[in-house]
């Protein structure tokens, strides 16, 4: 029988050295994304419209818009957070990728299925292929533990931590607790809120000065705001990797945007927790230091801090949009470097009437889409009368990065706006798309369909971007006839991703009906099969011939390049141990594989061995897996891998919640 497969290091070293592109090096790019933040928030979208009393000031994103830069007028994400990150991640919708609500996100196999597993191309993935060292900074909340590795950035830096594994399960030996104290509430239910402002929980996985804990925790203290160590960890990062030669890519999910229970204030309320204080003087920021000092009856008073509000925290994100380019400059990189900053989804406006999930007009889904590229003089400058949607950041960015998709690459539903910013085509794409569970958005430049199937004339912006004149508004006539042929256009295109009722879960693997792991095609083929035997006698049991695509009674089959075998792999941030297979595409996530490491052949483990695995397919039914201990070999005692497949467990059935009535 064999569960467990293991093999000593070949030597296999792949080519190694930076990308370049045609005329120079590549640009590093930096990707800002804020957190439940309209488009309606930020002055330069000149909204009639925004949430509470203070209207926010960018004197920062003003001047880089004026100055080398730009922003899209009409961007969408999804309604609410996962979905539209996963979109980010791998350039799908839902339909392809089965994250449909924050709570509805394909099925539970061994993992979760994660969003990575739709796509074998993902953000990280392509920006690693491309020649990049990557970093992914903040927010998570689309895997958890070593698997958000898998999406394919090198480094991480959280906060909060989400180590915990899906029902328990944790083979990568994450821990599960922060040892250090932090500013958390009393209420375990308040996970989103455990501390990623003041005194926050940071966990560090896969940083260079740790070779030894790949899941670091950081000891903070009450003063300490995690925005501002976010971008102390980032210009480490940045200057780690100009060092190396490299190009970098940042990824950077701030909170900034998210309500949050502000622990210093008595009854712990959801609000924007308050922020350092800034002041925009003479062309610059200053910053003033913060400070909590705790009172004898158990409250807190603030010196430097801001009040509690939305404003304060898009003004300073706008703090941090100078740091970066202060920053770039010091580095001689300021006219290498792209920067989008944008948000996941419509403002929470902590009353349930405007923005975070609503399905109304486009208010859950637009958001602010801003480039900076002084270096880039091509660029469109201004305010761009276009549409586009998250699906397109992955092509776009590849494209920016030099990276080319397989000819036979048939995932991508967004399409590169590349071309456009650049002036090489006058036109990006014909429709952009958003949906929550089974509520869908389509618009064009003509008209535009909301969640609850109201269709709307968009040819003139109002003020507010949302108030637009519904099509059954408006008075017979040609005008109106014309709309109607948009809107006759579009219908068609919103049935193929109209599948949450039908097909919102992850691919099945083939029936297997008497449940031992073994599909039923394979044993009607070779003829009843005990897993546990190998009578072909190539030290393969039944289980591991049907895995590996092998055949039961040729004990040359699987061969040695679709078995376990290891290999020593490189990119832009170091060498590293890896264990690569083939396996049958239709395993899917259900048939999960554990990934040990050993130092000497005889001790395995999983703690410390970070599984980062690629897919790709063969074209034959077989895919090929490499994976791979996240940490440079030359900072890791593990030597040798192995890995062990799981049998699918039985899916739990999934309960469906509909947000439209059924007529």
């Amino acid at each position: 029988m064999m569960k467990a497969m293991w093999f000593p290091v070949l030597g296999i070293l792949l080519a190694a050295g930076t990308l370049r592109a045609a005329g120079g090096k590549k640009m590093n790019v930096i990707l800002v994304m804020a957190d439940d933040i309209s488009a309606r928030e930020f002055p330069y979208y000149e909204s009639t419209t925004w949430t509470g009393e203070r209207r926010a000031k960018t004197p920062m994103m003003d001047r880089m818009i004026d100055g080398g830069g730009c922003f899209v007028e009409t961007f969408w994400g999804s309604t609410i957070c996962k979905p539209s990150r996963v979109q980010l991640m791998t350039g799908t919708y839902a339909y392809q990728n089965k994250y449909w609500d924050n709570k509805h996100i394909g099925s539970d196999c061994w993992n979760v299925y994660s969003g990575y597993e739709s796509a074998p191309i993902t953000l990280g993935r392509m920006s690693r292929d491309a020649g990049y060292a990557n970093i992914w900074v903040s927010k998570n909340h689309i895997g958890a533990g070593g698997d958000v590795l898998s999406f394919g950035f090198n480094e991480c830096v959280f906060d909060p931590a989400e180590p915990a594994r899906h029902m328990g399960w944790n083979p990568f030996g994450t821990p599960n607790t922060n040892p250090y104290p932090i500013f958390r509430t009393a209420n375990p239910e308040d996970w989103d809120h455990e501390s990623f402002f003041w005194w926050p929980e940071i966990q560090l996985i896969n940083h260079p000065d740790f070779p030894d804990e790949p899941f670091k925790f950081v000891k903070t203290e009450i003063n300490d705001y995690a925005p501002d160590l976010e971008m102390e960890y980032i210009f480490d990062f940045m200057e780690r990797s100009k060092a190396s030669g490299n190009p970098f890519f940042v990824m950077h999910h701030p909170h900034l945007g998210h309500l949050a229970r502000d622990c210093a204030i008595p009854g712990t309320p959801t609000v924007w927790p308050g922020t350092p204080e800034i002041e925009w003087k003479n062309g610059k920021y200053v910053r003033k230091e913060p400070k909590h000092i705790k009172n004898n009856d158990g409250t807190y008073e603030r010196i430097n801090i801001t009040p509690a509000g939305l404003s304060y925290h898009v003004e300073y994100l706008d703090y941090h949009m100078w740091q970066y380019v202060e920053k770039l400059k010091e580095m001689g990189e300021l006219e290498n470097t792209v920067i989008l900053f944008f948000a996941d989804n419509g403002t929470q406006d902590n009353a349930g009437h405007f923005g975070k999930a609503r399905i109304t007009q486009q208010q859950g889904q637009q958001v602010p889409l801003m480039i900076y590229a002084p270096g880039v003089k091509s660029l469109r400058q201004g305010r761009l009368p276009v549409f586009a949607d998250f699906t397109d950041m992955l092509p776009t960015l590849a494209e920016l990065m030099g990276f080319e998709f397989p000819e036979n690459y048939d995932r991508l539903d967004g399409k590169s706006l590349w071309p456009y910013l650049t002036g090489k085509s006058k036109k990006h794409r014909d429709y952009i798309y958003a949906m929550r569970i089974d509520a869908q958005m389509i618009r064009n430049d003509k008209v535009m369909k909301d969640g609850e199937g109201t269709w709307y004339d968009v040819n003139k912006r109002p003020g507010d971007y949302h108030s637009f004149t519904r099509l059954e508004d408006l008075p017979n006539g040609e005008y109106k006839n014309m709309l109607l042929a948009e809107k006759a256009k579009l219908e068609p295109e919103l049935k193929k991703y109209a599948l949450y009722d039908t097909d919102s879960e992850a691919p099945l693997p083939s029936p297997d009906a008497d449940k031992d792991g073994i599909a039923d095609w394979f044993e009607q083929k070779f003829g009843p099969l005990n897993p546990d035997e190998d009578p072909d006698g190539d030290g393969i049991d039944n289980f591991h011939e049907y895995i590996h695509g092998g055949d039961p009674r040729d004990p040359k089959l699987p061969t040695a390049a679709q078995l376990p075998h290891q290999v020593e792999l490189t990119d832009a941030q170091g060498e590293y141990t890896g264990i690569e297979f083939q396996r049958l595409e239709e395993l899917g996530p259900d048939y999960w594989f554990v990934i040990e490491g050993s130092a000497d052949g005889r001790s395995w483990s999983t703690d410390g061995v970070m599984q980062q695995h690629t897919r790709r397919s063969l074209g034959n039914g077989m895919e090929r897996i490499v994976a791979r201990v996240a940490a440079d070999r030359n900072k890791t005692s593990i030597a040798e891998l192995r890995v062990t497949v799981k049998k699918p467990r039985k899916r739990q059935p999934r309960k469906f919640v509909n947000l439209l009535k059924k007529k």
